[in-house]
C-alpha cells in the first residue's frame, strides 16, 4: 500500500497526488473485488499488456470478470501491495503513472514476494480521471 501520509508531499501537485491516490485505490479494488469502483474509473475501451495474455486485451470486463474469479478465491490475492518508486507526469488531460508494484502473498505461512513494473494512462472523461490504458510487466 502507499499511504498519502508517506509520500514526499513536495514531490507531487494536488493532480499527480490525485491521481497516485487513484492508481492506487484502482489496485485496491482488484484485490478486494470491487468491481464498482474499478468500471467507474476506466473507460469502458480499456486496453492493456499484461502477463497474463500474449496480446492486447480491450474492453474493461475482461478485467472485471478476472476480478470476480479472484473474489472467489481469496488466495488469489496478494496479502498486502506497495507501490514503489512511483513517477506520475501529467500532460492536459492525460495522466501518466508509472511504478513497480511489490506483491506479498501467503505461501502456506511463508512471504512470497512478486514485483511488476506497471504503467497507467489515465484521461479526463465527464470531468473525471478515468484509466484508459495499462502494462503490467513482471521484473524478472
Amino acid at each position: 500500500m502507499i499511504e498519502p501520509a508517506l509520500l514526499d508531499e513536495a514531490k507531487f501537485d494536488d493532480t499527480q497526488r490525485e491521481l497516485l491516490a487513484l492508481t492506487w485505490k484502482l489496485l485496491h479494488a482488484i484485490h478486494t473485488g470491487d468491481t464498482a469502483f474499478y468500471a467507474k474509473h476506466s473507460t469502458p475501451d480499456l486496453s492493456c499488456f499484461e502477463d497474463v495474455c500474449a496480446y492486447r486485451i480491450d474492453g474493461v470486463e475482461f478485467h472485471l470478470s478476472l476480478m470476480r474469479q479472484m473474489t472467489e478465491n481469496p488466495a488469489m490475492a496478494p496479502r498486502r501491495f506497495d507501490i514503489v518508486a512511483p513517477r506520475v507526469q501529467v500532460h492536459g488531460e492525460t495522466g501518466i503513472v508509472t511504478y513497480t508494484r511489490l506483491m506479498t502473498f501467503d505461501s502456506h505461512g511463508t512471504p512470497l514476494w512478486k514485483t511488476y513494473n506497471e504503467t497507467r494512462v489515465y484521461v479526463i472523461q465527464e470531468g473525471v480521471w478515468k484509466m484508459a490504458h495499462f502494462h503490467r510487466s513482471p521484473t524478472s
